[in-house]
């Protein structure tokens, strides 16, 4: 991977991570505020809670903070993948976000 495809390729999940916010957001009916500064997503409940997803060029990873823990995530034949649990983003990220958002 280069550094351009790595943009690419981050550029998409941070789209598709809007798409389930909003989707999640009308589905609970609850307000989700979001803001993309550059490379970082910062997402907070209206508990106060935060979860914030960054990318982390110079190592091609993303990167997912949530209150009760740190994720890394590599590229794995097409998925980002924890480098800790293997689970994929996908499935951490919706389960943080049911979590957090619940609280």
């Amino acid at each position: 991977m280069n550094v351009t495809e790595f943009h690419t390729i981050t550029d998409q999940l941070f789209n598709k991570i809007e798409l389930f916010l909003d989707h999640f957001a009308e589905e609970q009916d609850i307000d989700i505020d979001y803001e993309i500064n550059g490379n970082v997503i910062t997402i907070t409940f209206p508990n106060q809670s935060k979860i914030i997803v960054n990318t982390q060029e110079p190592l091609y990873q993303v990167w997912l903070a949530t209150d009760k823990q740190g994720y890394h995530f590599d590229y794995v034949e097409n998925e980002w993948v924890c480098t800790r649990t293997k689970q994929s983003f996908d499935k951490i990220f919706s389960q943080s976000v049911t979590d957090q958002a619940t609280i």
